[in-house]
């Protein structure tokens, strides 16, 4: 589902992977500011956010310490910083590339206490937070899919069943007592720090742009972070495609792009209308397939 019109057609021809596309560079060389950019697998999204990357520092002339960029996995931000070195070298280092949950720890440990959280808090992950359930409930519960529940309750708001809210009480209760978070509520705080905390101001004034990568998989917690970084200088670039989300079982929310158009107030995203993957029978083939999806 696009967000605004209609996508234009990708040309079905892949181009030069090192060489920006029409599109690539109008999104690449896109004044200071908000930027939504658009495109389908294989347009050179990532291709883009390394670009504009180097474009911010050496035609901007941006301090890279004053960049900071997100990822969604780790192998991606591995993969950001490698392609990144290559193309502006040692000056690559000072750029932040994080994902949002290792940027959430990270900015945790150092303001936890504005939030509640204890000094050395440690991190569950879904092992550790399956033990807590089967402590709770036993082993013969579906411990995954309750805590795909507890889940989207905190980062997209859906409701609880009576029984899953008051587990989700005890299972918060059980991790509070011992000063250990997980993946979910390192997000829910990091939004507080940055919304409700009077070092809000001296968090935000670190970095000058903002760079989101695979927008289309943030939960609306995670967009709330973003949004808060970005709402003063309102520098921040963004790249997803309005027409997937790998993540909305966990809580990705397609509405994030209507809320960036909206909060940052865009006319119009850039739509990349290259492939750079694809020759054109493969496309060929995909679009015929796609047609006979239902509506």
């Amino acid at each position: 589902m696009a967000v605004s019109g209609v996508a234009p057609d990708p040309l079905l021809t892949a181009v030069p992977l090192e060489i920006p596309s029409p599109s690539q560079r109008a999104a690449i060389e896109a004044p200071p500011g908000p930027a939504l950019v658009l495109a389908g697998p294989g347009a050179g999204k990532t291709f883009c956010l390394i670009e504009r990357i180097r474009y911010l520092i050496e035609q901007l002339e941006i301090d890279p310490t004053r960049i900071c960029a997100f990822t969604f996995t780790n192998k991606a931000a591995d993969e950001i910083a490698s392609r990144l070195a290559r193309r502006v070298g040692s000056r690559a280092e000072g750029v932040k590339r994080r994902t949002l949950h290792a940027f959430c720890a990270e900015l945790l440990r150092e303001y936890g206490a504005h939030v509640s959280l204890g000094a050395g808090f440690g991190i569950a992950d879904e092992e550790y937070q399956r033990t807590v359930l089967r402590r709770l409930v036993g082993r013969k519960q579906p411990h995954r899919k309750i805590l795909t529940r507890f889940s989207v309750h905190r980062l997209r708001g859906d409701q609880l069943y009576p029984d899953d809210a008051r587990l989700f009480a005890k299972y918060e209760e059980f991790l509070a007592k011992r000063n250990v978070v997980d993946f979910d509520t390192l997000v829910v705080k990091a939004a507080e720090l940055l919304e409700k905390t009077p070092t809000s101001q001296d968090i935000r004034n670190r970095w000058r742009v903002i760079l989101v990568d695979e927008f289309q998989d943030l939960n609306p917690v995670q967009y709330r972070i973003i949004y808060a970084l970005a709402r003063d200088h309102r520098h921040v670039f963004a790249v997803g495609d309005d027409e997937q989300s790998i993540y909305a079982w966990a809580g990705a929310d397609p509405r994030a792009f209507t809320s960036f158009i909206n909060d940052f107030a865009l006319t119009s995203p850039i739509y990349l209308a290259e492939n750079r993957r694809c020759p054109r029978h493969i496309f060929d083939l995909a679009r015929r397939l796609i047609e006979n999806n239902p509506p």
